[in-house]
């Protein structure tokens, strides 16, 4: 097989029919831009798993790495990054239905047209192509603007710029903020974002799927209420990064959280949490600690000064997290 020029990753929980038609779609794509096809399974029932490893058995999928529980989509993708060297990056869900064999050609003939160093993701009207002014129009298309965060259901990012600012942060549970931090960072550094019309490409199926036909059970919205506010109503750690990110102070290179251990012959990862990722730990809990003092106190804008934001980046410093 030559060399990709595209790593593809799939992170995969359940929905056995829906996962089996998204990868047969994708199958389908054009190979005039070579890509590698990675499935990471995030603890799926039995039944799909089995499906999975017929697929992979059959070359339908070139790379598959099972974890043994719910690792939350940034340790699923971020395996899947990580484990096939290409230039590029892109994420699919496993609700994203390929509607064009040429998908891949036409997001790389019109991301072409805009800076290097940005990322590119859907935008699922043209209302949302063109909410922000700066839109670049092509003789490919349209460049939209996003000036805050790409939606990750199918998202690209090219190797010159996880090379700086690292891949998904793995902070967070299992679901919620990757795409959003990601895009805290990428603003952070100046990078621009930009959108393309995704219907014309790809269908998303999961807008359809009414919750009673689901083979799976989330609480998303307890879990992403908690990414802004805690129970006590203190700072959450999505709001905490993004502010961290914003005023400089904490590095946008997160270090992941999870390393691979171990891959077996039947596709069975056995990760191991990194010992450099406690100091990460140590330092948000901190930060937080300070910015809920700040919050709750008589002058709580003082979050927006320059000594209050040099003492965290103090802690950060002191554990290899600063900006600096």
């Amino acid at each position: 097989m030559q060399q990709p020029t595209v790593n593809i990753t799939m992170p995969v929980f359940n929905r056995y029919a829906m996962t089996q038609r998204t990868i047969t779609a994708l199958r389908q794509s054009s190979d005039t831009i070579p890509f590698t096809f990675t499935v990471v399974d995030n603890g799926s029932d039995a039944a799909l798993v089995a499906k999975l490893k017929e697929f992979h058995g059959t070359g339908l999928i070139n790379k598959l790495f099972l974890l043994p529980r719910n690792m939350g989509i940034p340790c699923a993708c971020n395996i899947g990054w990580i484990m096939t060297d290409a230039p590029f990056y892109l994420k699919i869900d496993n609700d994203m239905l390929v509607q064009d064999p040429d998908w891949l050609v036409k997001l790389f003939t019109l991301w072409s047209h805009g800076e290097r160093l940005s990322t590119f993701g859907p935008a699922w009207s043209k209302e949302q192509q063109l909410a922000s002014e700066g839109a670049l129009e092509t003789p490919d298309g349209t460049l939209g603007i996003c000036m805050k965060n790409l939606p990750g259901a199918v998202i690209f990012v090219p190797k010159a710029v996880s090379d700086i600012l690292g891949r998904w942060n793995e902070d967070y549970g299992l679901y919620g903020a990757e795409d959003g931090d990601y895009g805290a960072r990428m603003k952070s550094v100046g990078f621009p974002q930009y959108y393309y019309l995704a219907h014309e490409l790809v269908q998303d199926l999961g807008r359809d799927e009414k919750p009673e036909d689901r083979d799976y059970v989330l609480d998303r919205g307890t879990e992403h209420k908690s990414l802004f506010f805690d129970e006590k109503g203190g700072t959450g750690l999505f709001k905490l990064n993004n502010y961290l990110f914003t005023y400089h102070i904490r590095n946008p290179k997160v270090p992941l959280r999870y390393t691979v251990a171990d891959v077996d012959e039947n596709c069975k990862v056995r990760l191991k949490e990194d010992k450099a990722y406690a100091p990460v730990r140590e330092a948000l809990e901190l930060c937080k600690i300070q910015m809920d003092r700040a919050r709750a106190s008589k002058d709580p804008d003082k979050i927006f000064r320059d000594e209050f934001q040099e003492g965290l980046r103090g802690i950060l410093r002191e554990r290899g997290q600063a900006w600096d």
